[in-house]
């Protein structure tokens, strides 16, 4: 008999900012990142404390991209601030975080 135990996936975090006077810089790393490993995309955002509309445009051109290679965007933890921009731009159902805490995670 076999057991397969796989760890979960390592979670990357951005950073404490997703605004548009980072959204370059993140972006690239976010890009960076999804080249570099194969599969799903685990993000930590429960440290964001600022997060504004180009915060989630970035998630969802990170979802879409993600999507066409057939994994996805797995939000395994986000603060408040990242919770209240997904309630107020109607994606908590297409981008809904696992948890509000954080986990152990992979500074991006």
């Amino acid at each position: 008999m076999s057991t397969d135990t796989q760890a979960p996936p390592q979670a990357l975090r951005p950073g404490p900012e997703m605004t548009i006077n980072h959204a370059g810089s993140c972006h690239d790393r976010l890009a960076q990142a999804m080249e570099a490993a194969p599969g799903d995309l685990h993000l930590d955002l429960a440290e964001v404390t600022d997060f504004d509309s180009a915060g989630v445009q970035l998630l969802l051109a990170l979802r879409r991209s993600l999507r066409e290679r057939g994994d996805a965007l797995v939000i395994d933890a986000a603060s408040a601030a990242v919770r209240d921009a997904l309630v107020v731009f109607g994606l908590l159902d297409l981008l809904p975080p696992r948890a509000s805490g954080a986990a152990a995670a992979t500074p991006v």
